[in-house]
């Protein structure tokens, strides 16, 4: 009967080795498993304290944003802190829209799954160390699947793992990506980066902890879930630089420029008509898309563009949702859908 496992891990040079008692009650079973913390504490450079606490959420992936700013007693401003986790809660929800579907930008409307997770996700205990945000993503454990005839497994990888995996990949790619447009001048990297889970809202979160962390950076620390693994071509350790904010701030603003966003939702009202033939034609609105303020053009037909004339005569407000972009210096609504006019709003 098998009573441990021996593992080894080995990185260059250098070799660790384990032995894990399956039992308890085995002879002992505390000397080996100070022993396993010690060999930890040296291969993974972090304290036992804190691996300790990891294997207590075996089931579960564990990302830690480091924010360098903080008071030499390891605490930060009640402002900062709070401003900290509504953009942690934003970056998490970006990779959460990456793994849906990469896009360059993501609209106010974001999608359900990706709402759905925030409520999974939860923060943690903060640690000491500057001041280091604890974000929890609980994930199933890895089971063995029968394989195919090429002796292959096939398992789809769970939501959650895939939302932390990409926001990794995302942070180590917009890295990468934003010194390659610094050295060269050329956006393409970064453009190449939005299937590797970057976009405008990650960028943005980015540099919002990088403020909340005094203009200092931020580091980010993942620790895998034991019950699944580390993923392939991963890194644990990604950081972003003072020196990459500048990048990241005009990549947003690029994105936000170029990207089209689903799903916005334009509401103002019609000042000018350009009719073609039949009951069909564009249509300009003033107003606002998802709260800023725009002047969208939207080609329109039947009864929505009849709709639209009523709002040009009568100045009723309108409103409509569909695909914005933006097309030389102006904006277009592309597939426009749910034309409604606020006529109850015009009454008041």
């Amino acid at each position: 009967m098998e009573r441990g496992a021996f593992w080894i891990k080995t990185e260059g040079s250098v070799t660790h080795e384990v032995l894990l008692p399956f039992e308890a009650q085995s002879h002992g079973y505390l000397q080996r498993i100070v022993e396993l913390l010690t060999v930890l504490e040296e291969a993974e450079c972090r304290s036992q304290i804190e691996i300790v606490e990891d294997l207590s959420f075996a089931s579960a992936d564990i990302i830690r944003p480091r924010l360098h700013g903080a008071f030499d007693d390891g605490t930060i401003s009640i402002e900062d802190g709070k401003a900290a986790y509504e953009h942690a809660r934003a970056l998490m929800l970006s990779a959460a829209c990456a793994a849906v579907e990469p896009r360059e930008l993501y609209a106010k409307r974001k999608p359900e799954q990706a709402m759905n997770y925030l409520n999974h996700a939860r923060f943690g205990v903060p640690k000491r160390g500057s001041y280091i945000l604890t974000i929890i993503s609980p994930v199933s454990p890895k089971l063995v699947v029968d394989k195919d005839l090429f002796g292959e497994v096939h398992a789809e990888e769970p939501f959650e793992r895939r939302t932390v995996r990409i926001l990794a990949q995302a942070i180590e790619q917009v890295s990468i990506a934003g010194r390659e447009t610094a050295a060269t001048g050329d956006f393409t990297p970064m453009k190449r980066a939005v299937a590797r889970g970057v976009s405008a809202n990650l960028c943005d979160a980015l540099v919002a902890l990088h403020y909340c962390s005094g203009e200092k950076g931020v580091d980010f620390r993942f620790t895998w879930a034991p019950s699944r693994g580390v993923p392939d071509n991963t890194k644990s350790l990604v950081s972003i630089p003072t020196d990459l904010v500048p990048i990241l701030e005009e990549a947003s603003r690029i994105f936000r420029e170029t990207g089209t966003q689903d799903d916005v939702e334009v509401l103002g009202t019609v000042h000018k008509l350009e009719h073609q033939a039949g009951s069909r034609g564009k249509v300009t609105i003033t107003g606002s898309a998802d709260g800023v303020p725009r002047t969208v053009r939207i080609e329109l037909s039947g009864a929505e563009h009849s709709l639209a004339v009523r709002s040009y005569e009568e100045r009723i407000p309108i409103s409509c949702r569909g695909e914005l972009l933006k097309d030389g210096r102006s904006w277009t609504l592309k597939n426009p859908r749910d034309v409604v006019l606020l006529e109850t709003a015009a009454e008041e």
